[in-house]
């Protein structure tokens, strides 16, 4: 690695050291673990193992609350990633799995090739650089087993709010659509890719289905703009929030 490489890694692990107490702590120390839980298993509903014993690695695991969703749903062999070790200390004791600090997230995806059932990155892949992204995914496939899946959840740039999303954290690179992501996949050597539609429970009460119905017309106000804006253009599936992406 040359000097300027170096110095690069050094001011990014730097950033990500202290992204407790510069960021994350204010957005997301607030959220429970309970309803971060249920929220997670609205994307989650058929893209994880089905065995509980299966080896599940989470990079980015911030603070634990996607391996607290997998401890809570039985899962005994998830293992978290993460470069803060302010984050992962707190993960450990809220969780009790293992979590890994690490200074180099590739070289330790490409120490434990052929290991894991499942990788799964929730709001990670935006972070990274533009021209890592590929090689960055190329290790992720490479750390599974075979048939093993990699699940990718990321902000979206088709909503309304979409400029926020990108912007709100001074470490996001890009934000992504279903083509660009589905196009990152390809490159990285992923062959099935399939896009998971957020699962609501449906409840009767006034509130909910209020919501629903706002929403939905919502949406349709966002499909009519891209008809209008670009006719002849390929329009986005979804106007969820999120992107989520299993690609095996």
């Amino acid at each position: 690695m040359n000097s300027n490489n170096r110095l690069g890694e050094e001011k990014k692990n730097l950033c990500f050291q202290r992204y407790y107490d510069s960021f994350y702590k204010g957005l997301h120390e607030w959220r429970d673990y309970e309803k971060s839980s249920t929220g997670y298993s609205e994307w989650y509903h058929d893209c994880l193992p089905s065995d509980r014993e299966a080896r599940i690695l989470d990079i980015g695991c911030g603070d634990g609350k996607f391996l607290f969703f997998l401890k809570r749903n039985g899962y005994v062999g998830s293992e978290g990633l993460e470069l803060s070790a302010c984050l992962a200390d707190i993960a450990g004791k809220r969780v009790g799995c293992p979590v890994h600090v690490v200074d180099d997230t590739v070289d330790f995806l490409s120490r434990h090739r052929g290991r894991y059932d499942t990788v799964t990155m929730n709001d990670v892949l935006e972070h990274i650089p533009k021209e890592d992204i590929i090689h960055f995914l190329s290790v992720a496939r490479e750390a599974l087993v075979p048939g093993g899946n990699l699940v990718v959840n990321v902000p979206q740039v088709s909503g309304f709010t979409s400029l926020y999303c990108r912007y709100v954290d001074f470490t996001h690179q890009i934000i992504f659509s279903e083509m660009s992501l589905r196009q990152v996949l390809l490159l990285a050597g992923f062959e099935h890719i399939r896009f998971i539609r957020e699962k609501w429970p449906f409840k009767l009460t006034p509130r909910h289905l209020c919501y629903r119905l706002l929403r939905w017309l919502w949406f349709s106000l966002l499909k009519l703009i891209y008809f209008i804006e670009q006719p002849y253009e390929i329009r986005p599936a979804s106007f969820q929030s999120r992107l989520v992406a299993s690609a095996s």
